[in-house]
């Protein structure tokens, strides 16, 4: 037998990566082991090269290890849905139903386009007797094989954050095969998730038009015109969805959005109000409701409002840079600490730390300590220009990709 062929230098990350996942492939779990860990050392915090070392060392049954490296994955990168997957297939292997069952939960929660998760699933909901989720899970099994493959490779991208790719990949297949309705809603989220909004409404419009019932569509189209401050048409659309499922709290929220947008206050606050009271533990109904009280001048509802925002998710940057703002509220020495932990914990994103910084500025000049208050505001407007401002255009100059063929 052939010994496996040295790996070659890497050129840039990405390509060795790549190169790796294709050993892998091949069977060369520990060859590429022995690579990943020289790239770990300069790179300790990178999710490709954790998740693969995870994933070779669970093929060659070293489930503890594997699971080690999800941990330390974990910590920088709590909402990565392939971790969450990869550890729910750790557990498979250990024949651990109940941890299984929660990791791969878990990441189809993060990200419903995961064939794999909800194939695994259905088998052991099966594996323990419990048909009904199995039928749950199979039926999302077969919902993502009815799609096209890249458009549900490109979906799990675009959830993940991984934006360019995804971009790439459904820009690719729509010019190839024409418009597709979940094809061009995609195209459209990530438009929205650009701020390329005037491009995002007229897919999403187009979508609507071609498949009235398109629930979610509908839905994306309504928070797309929100987005673009078009409050009166977004309105209706949100009191159509609402026609069909009043329940319905997305629905209900984009009514709700649509009333501030419209300077209807009291009409927003009764809606948070009764979103509050059916899902009490949602941190934003609770800013929401605090940005609507604020407004109307009902400051010690708001206050209460947004303490309770960041009691339910500690890493709440937004609400605390909300408490900061009010400008008479003083932060207690229970919330500093809050805050300090928060933003020294690896696992908070980028925006709530930059709040979180601005809000203990804003806390310690209140305390007359320049240099502390200094110190966060200095660190949180570097924060701030770090984020990437850069906007390509993610759909053609003259007309939407999604209409590019079979159209003139």
């Amino acid at each position: 037998m052939n010994s496996p062929q040295p790996i070659a230098p890497p050129t840039t990350l990405e390509a060795e990566v790549a190169q790796l996942r294709q050993r892998a492939n091949c069977g060369e779990h520990m060859v590429v082991v022995a690579a990943l860990d020289p790239l770990l050392v300069g790179y300790p915090d990178n999710r490709d090269l954790l998740l693969l070392r995870a994933h070779c060392l669970r093929f060659v049954g070293q489930i503890d290890a594997a699971l080690a490296t999800l941990d330390r994955l974990a910590v920088t990168q709590p909402r990565f849905s392939l971790m969450h997957q990869e550890r729910g297939l750790c557990h498979v292997a250990r024949k651990d139903a109940p941890a299984a069952i929660e990791a791969l939960l878990h990441a189809v929660n993060l990200n419903p386009a995961l064939p794999l998760s909800w194939r695994m699933l259905a088998g052991v909901y099966r594996l323990i007797g419990d048909e009904a989720q199995a039928a749950i899970a199979q039926a999302h099994v077969e919902t993502l094989g009815a799609l096209p493959s890249p458009i549900v490779a490109a979906t799990s991208l675009f959830l993940d954050g991984d934006l360019v790719p995804a971009e790439a990949m459904i820009r690719a297949w729509l010019l190839a095969n024409g418009d597709h309705p979940e094809a061009m809603r995609l195209l459209a989220k990530i438009g929205m998730a650009r701020d390329v909004l005037d491009d995002a409404e007229t897919l999403l419009e187009a979508v609507v038009r071609m498949v009235p019932d398109h629930r979610a569509a509908r839905y994306d189209y309504a928070q797309c015109l929100v987005q673009r401050h078009k409050y009166v048409a977004a309105r209706g659309e949100a009191e159509r969805l609402l026609a069909l499922d009043p329940a319905n709290i997305d629905y209900r929220a984009v009514a709700a959005t649509c009333a501030v947008g419209l300077g209807d206050h009291h009409r927003a606050i009764e809606l948070y109000r009764a979103m509050r009271a059916d899902v009490p533990a949602a941190p934003d109904i609770h800013l929401w409701l605090g940005h609507a009280l604020k407004t109307v001048g009902c400051v010690p509802e708001a206050v209460e409002a947004y303490r309770e925002a960041a009691r339910l998710r500690p890493d709440f940057g937004d609400a605390y840079w909300s408490l900061a703002n009010l400008k008479l509220y003083s932060f207690d020495e229970a919330m500093i600490a809050a805050m300090r932990s928060a933003e020294e914990a690896p696992g908070t994103a980028l925006e709530d730390r930059i709040h979180i910084r601005f809000a203990l500025g804003k806390a310690f000049e209140d305390r007359g300590d320049a240099a502390t208050s200094w110190r966060y505001y200095e660190a949180g407007n570097a924060l701030k220009r770090s984020e990437s401002r850069y906007r390509p255009e993610i759909i053609e100059t003259n007309k939407p990709v999604a209409f590019a063929r079979g159209r003139n």
